[in-house]
């Protein structure tokens, strides 16, 4: 089940988990985003049990150690302070 990504009160993505190991972040329907990328895939990740393979829109993936990945989250969270994150459920029509 997709759930709704709120930042700063604007619904900007849509994320799913498949499989308990794949997680992606779409681009939302909003007005924010142009038409060629709404509902398309914005980033994935997904978890091998290893290292975490990332990829951003249709780019090349590259690998992340946990370890690289915890400093990576360590500096994003410190630089990106003021954003307000909230997580919703999406109802499929």
């Amino acid at each position: 089940m997709k759930q709704q990504i709120f930042i700063d009160d604007i619904h900007e993505y849509d994320y799913e988990l498949i499989e308990e190991n794949r997680h992606i972040l779409y681009y939302s329907n909003g007005e924010q985003w142009n038409s060629k990328v709404k509902n398309f895939v914005s980033c994935s990740i997904i978890d091998n049990g290893n290292d975490l393979r990332v990829r951003f829109d249709h780019d090349n993936q590259f690998i992340l150690d946990y370890a690289q990945a915890e400093r990576l989250f360590v500096l994003l969270k410190l630089s990106i302070q003021s954003a307000k994150y909230e997580i919703g459920t999406k109802t499929l029509l």
